[in-house]
């Protein structure tokens, strides 16, 4: 699939997920990451937050951004009983979260805010997917949560990585838990003229 791109993206992420998702479809990129603060707001709902987390990203980069820049900025988050399960803050914080999900469905919210700092059009939109994870044994919750992938995931895991052997099954869309769901922001890029098929 070949794609025209007519306008500069910027990236206001450091995920390398992220970034190979843009890579993926040749997209000309360049990537600036902002630094904010994350904690979540007294009485904040989880798709509230991850919202607001996808605009803070993207307002905190846009002034950095040359006129014509379209910044993509994006925030991923697992729900588990209303309870909002960000990256483990420690390695001793691994187990307990893995073990809390074990054999239970969760849901993972991806929202992404779109700027066209030209035109001030805007998109903010979520994407929602619930997985299943299979029952396992602590001996092999304690295997997973020795390697160092589940750090800096939200849920403390991986469904791409080594963690692909916690997920039983998923409902919607598997590029949204990896952290971008790509099919559905390449449209919106095309609805915005960002870019176009060939």
């Amino acid at each position: 699939m070949n794609l025209v791109q007519y306008k500069h993206i910027v990236l206001a992420s450091g995920s390398p997920r992220r970034k190979d998702y843009l890579d993926k479809y040749n997209l000309n990129f360049e990537v600036i990451k902002g630094d904010i603060d994350e904690t979540v707001m007294r009485g904040e709902g989880p798709e509230s937050y991850a919202r607001r987390m996808a605009l803070e990203k993207a307002n905190e980069v846009i002034p950095e951004c040359t006129a014509d820049a379209v910044v993509i900025a994006a925030d991923t988050i697992v729900v588990f009983e209303s309870e909002i399960l960000g990256k483990p803050p420690s390695p001793e914080d691994v187990l307990p979260m893995l073990k809390k999900l074990n054999g239970k469905s969760h849901e993972v919210i991806t929202s992404y805010q779109i700027v066209d700092k030209g035109t001030n059009e805007e998109v903010n939109r979520s994407v929602f997917t619930k997985v299943r994870f299979n029952r396992l044994s602590d001996h092999i919750l304690k295997a997973y949560s020795r390697s160092r992938e589940p750090l800096d995931k939200a849920g403390a895991y991986s469904i791409q990585g080594l963690g692909t052997i916690l997920v039983e099954s998923i409902e919607g869309s598997y590029n949204n838990v990896v952290g971008l769901p790509i099919e559905i922001l390449l449209q919106d890029l095309i609805a915005m003229q960002v870019i176009d098929t060939k």
